[in-house]
């Protein structure tokens, strides 16, 4: 082989080899702006915003006004005998990281008695119920498709845990899923958690 050809042969190598390193060198930096601007945004904004209002402790105020009345002092969260109130995490963003809310579906609310929660707030922004109303945070809704019973199978879970009198949750044939009173509802959760085919969710009550 001739040194021209030698010489084609090293250049065409380190050619390639030069621009497979800047290919990478460019995908590396192009990564770690991505990373870098995924900071920024988690750090002033929602990353993965809840998908419906958040279900707020019992006696809450719409939305609006609770977030206006509440100061975040936690008082209500600390007075939780259940460890069921709980404080936004900052994966929700600065605006309503650390606002008091509940998970249902995973933490059902017992609504203590005397609902400790509420006399523990002194801003206004948990409010008792009136006077022989039940407190309530929220709805069952239940996803048809996802319900056995809707799908023809056997299940009474549900209606075995709703704790009010008369349930809350009513059966009917196989084939039609499980329905939901909205005037016996509280949206405490014990379905939600119960349900074996996580067709129940809890939608804040607004």
């Amino acid at each position: 082989m001739s040194a021209d050809l030698n010489a084609c042969s090293r250049r065409g190598f380190f050619q390639a080899m030069f621009k497979e390193l800047a290919s990478t060198a460019g995908a590396m930096t192009s990564s770690l702006a991505d990373g870098v601007a995924l900071l920024e945004d988690s750090a002033g904004t929602a990353v993965r915003p809840p998908p419906a209002p958040f279900v707020r402790p019992p006696g809450a105020a719409a939305e609006n006004d609770f977030l206006g009345l509440c100061t975040r002092c936690d008082e209500c969260v600390k007075a939780c005998p259940e460890w069921v109130v709980r404080k936004a995490g900052p994966e929700f963003g600065r605006r309503l990281e650390g606002y008091p809310v509940l998970l249902p579906a995973e933490n059902p609310c017992v609504f203590c008695a005397g609902l400790p929660c509420i006399a523990a707030c002194k801003t206004g922004a948990l409010v008792p119920p009136a006077a022989g109303a039940a407190a309530r945070i929220g709805l069952a809704v239940v996803d048809g498709a996802r319900c056995y019973m809707g799908r023809g199978q056997p299940c009474d879970y549900c209606v075995t845990e709703c704790p009010v009198s008369p349930k809350a949750v009513a059966l009917g044939v196989r084939g039609a899923a499980a329905a939901i009173d909205a005037e016996l509802c509280t949206g405490c959760g014990e379905c939600a958690q119960i349900c074996p085919a996580n067709a129940i969710t809890i939608e804040a009550k607004r």
